[in-house]
Formats: structure tokens, C-alpha cells, sequence
């Protein structure tokens, strides 16, 4: 490079900053949020939304991540033992509990859990739950399309073991054959190929009412509902 294009680069920065810096205080200073413990939020003008990792090490415990923690964690007690659900969430690698619908957010009619594989390297698996079910007309339901009682307070007992019984490790190889052929059979289906869908999805759904069955027997036994 030579002196007289350095010059010209040193120039043209110093004039670029000077309207950098005009902007900023033109328009906005700079404001920083917090997502969470690890995440900062810078908002730029001009530059818009910036993500960045907070490079300090804390700690302690940050006030808000506590408080909607606790507030999650007594929504998902009202609804079923906590402290049962996060030791079947670690046996049988659970990577997201919620109460999300299945439609944008928003629940389906009679839809009253479901399951997903979750994205990412780490795998595993997410539970969504309806929260707004009626127990006592659910569970009665349940119990006579299963042919064991269900009680109202074990209801969401009863529907997170069912979505973990859908899991490889409760056994449930047919559940990942099941999404496969779905996803892959979009479109007009014949005859057979709708039976066929129709007899892996009764196929996968009764392995998954066994096992919260012998589950829910285990924890009745033990006293922990």
C-alpha cells in the first residue's frame, strides 16, 4: 500500500466514524438488554438487533431467570409431582417440557399431549401437555378406552408417561418408523398405505399406553403421585 492510499484509507474511516457517531446520537443511543444469564442484547440504529454471549463469568444467580423458573415449575406441579418429572425427564432424555398446542401455539380439539424429536445435536425429546384439559370427564374417558382407572389427580401423570412411551429407550422403536412413514407418505395415500399408517399408529399408541400403565402402577405402589 502506499502513503497516499493509506492516507486516503485513514480519511475515509475517520469521516465514516464522525457519521457513525452522528447517527448514534441522532437517532438513539445504544441500549443493552439482558436475555438471559448468558445472552446480552445490544440494539444498534441502523445495525439493528445484536446477540453476544456475556463474556464475564458469574456466580451468583440472576433475579429474573429465578422468578419465571419458579413460575414454570408451579405451573407444571399444579399439574403432576415435579420432582417425579424431571427424574423420568433425565432417565429418558427429555429436552423440552411445555404446554405449547399443536396448532401454532394454540391446542387442537381432544388433542391432549404430543411429542416431538428434538432439533439439534444433543437429540432427544420434547413432552407438550394441554393444561386446560377437564380431568374428571378426561380421565374417565381414558380409563374406559384402556380398561384401567385413571383418577382425575393422575391424569398428567397418566399423559406424560404415555408421550415418554413413545421414546426408544421406553421401548417404542415403532414411534420414529411411524413420523418417518408419515412425513414421507404426504399426499394422496392408497388404501393400503393407509391401513398400514393406521395399524403402526394403533401399534405405537399401545405401546405407549402400556408402558405409563406398569409405570403408573409403580409410582402408586410407591406413593409418589
Amino acid at each position: 500500500m502506499t502513503a497516499g492510499s493509506f492516507l486516503s484509507a485513514l480519511v475515509l474511516g475517520f469521516v465514516l466514524g464522525i457519521v457513525f457517531v452522528y447517527f448514534l446520537m441522532r437517532f438513539r443511543r445504544i441500549k443493552l438488554d439482558r436475555v438471559d444469564s448468558k445472552t446480552l442484547l445490544f440494539r444498534l440504529p441502523l445495525l439493528g438487533i445484536l446477540e453476544a454471549e456475556d463474556p464475564k463469568g458469574h456466580g451468583g444467580i440472576f433475579i429474573r431467570d429465578v422468578t419465571e423458573d419458579i413460575e414454570k415449575i408451579e405451573l407444571f406441579q399444579d399439574l403432576l409431582n415435579f420432582d417425579l418429572m424431571m427424574r423420568y425427564a433425565r432417565d429418558y432424555n427429555l429436552n423440552y417440557i411445555g404446554t405449547e398446542g399443536d396448532r401454532n401455539g394454540k391446542w387442537s380439539d381432544g388433542r391432549l399431549a404430543y411429542t416431538t424429536l428434538a432439533r439439534g445435536l444433543s437429540g432427544g425429546y420434547n413432552i407438550y401437555l394441554n393444561p386446560d384439559l377437564d380431568r374428571l370427564s378426561v380421565s374417565k374417558r381414558l380409563s374406559e378406552q384402556i380398561g384401567v382407572e385413571i383418577r382425575p389427580d393422575e391424569l398428567y401423570t397418566f399423559l406424560f408417561l404415555h408421550e415418554i412411551g413413545h421414546t426408544t429407550k421406553a421401548g417404542n422403536e415403532c414411534f420414529l418408523t411411524a413420523l418417518i412413514n408419515h412425513s414421507l407418505s404426504g399426499g394422496r395415500r392408497s388404501a393400503k398405505r393407509r391401513k398400514m399408517l393406521k395399524d403402526l399408529h394403533l401399534k405405537v399408541e399401545k405401546i405407549a399406553d402400556d408402558f405409563a400403565v406398569k409405570e403408573l402402577f409403580k409410582i402408586r405402589q410407591k406413593g409418589l403421585n
